[in-house]
């Protein structure tokens, strides 16, 4: 049997903003489909964000994104699976927040809430298909059952807020860097591998039946969980040392390169 689900990160994994979703991948995940496997993003994106990010790639089986805490189908935009916070949890989070001075993103379905709109905020929303409100206060949106939080900043403050997070919060929250300048707050039992792993049950795929590739530290536990885990050339040195294999960098096609390896080997489909 060959491998029939294929899990593929966005940012960094199959375009960026030097290197477009190029026409390669493109075949390459046709040529899956054709197979007879299944082909799905998993990213922190936003879901209207994502289904723009991966246009071209024709995507119908359901697509995990908001790192982890959100499965729906891209065709009917139906929700399947959803670990957003909890009122206790956001509200914590944000009063933790309250000396930040810099922005602090609250996620509830296509909308985008903050307490201040800076012109980032305004680039963000525009950049990832999202509907900003503003609001006096982001307690004011606690109790709606947000999908995460993100909060902005430099790189260094961000490092710093994070290890300061992790250490309060511990197991009661999940805190991830996905970017060096974003901080995420997601419910503890969210996250890529969390959802991909509903996902496969959900299509009654096995782990071993899995590829997943990912560029980024949160991929980690999705890509060491899968069958076959394959980091992006230049990933974070933890990724490079942890996955089952290693991809050619994103500018040269490095997703489309193995999967028309495992294509040429009959181990798809």
């Amino acid at each position: 049997m060959g491998y029939r689900l294929i899990a593929l990160d966005i940012d960094g994994t199959i375009r960026s903003q030097e290197h477009p979703l190029s026409d390669r991948t493109r075949e390459a995940v046709r040529r899956v489909r054709e197979a007879g496997a299944m082909v799905t993003v998993v990213t922190g994106r936003m879901f209207q964000s994502a289904i723009a990010a991966s246009q071209g790639l024709d995507l119908v089986t359901p697509i995990v994104t908001f790192q982890g805490a959100h499965v729906a189908d891209p065709v009917t935009k139906k929700m399947l699976w959803h670990m957003p916070l909890t009122t206790e949890m956001a509200t914590d989070a944000i009063t933790s927040l309250s000396a930040w001075e810099r922005e602090v993103l609250a996620y509830y379905g296509d909308s985008v809430y903050v307490s201040r709109m800076t012109p980032w905020v305004e680039g963000y929303s525009q950049r990832n298909h999202g509907q900003v409100q503003l609001v006096k206060d982001l307690l004011e949106v606690a109790p709606r059952g947000l999908t995460r939080l993100v909060v902005v900043g430099e790189d260094r403050d961000i490092a710093t807020l994070n290890s300061r997070l992790a250490a309060s919060f511990a197991t009661r929250l999940q805190i991830t860097r996905s970017l060096p300048q974003f901080c995420e707050i997601l419910h503890p039992e969210a996250g890529k591998k969390r959802a991909l792993t509903w996902l496969a049950g959900h299509l009654d795929v096995g782990s071993d039946e899995v590829v997943a590739f990912g560029n980024g530290a949160e991929d980690l536990p999705m890509l060491q969980w899968a069958g076959l885990g394959v980091g992006m050339a230049g990933s974070a040195p933890e990724v490079l040392s942890g996955v089952h294999r290693v991809a050619p960098p994103l500018s040269e096609d490095g997703v489309a390169r193995v999967l028309e390896e495992l294509l040429g080997q009959g181990m798809i489909g």
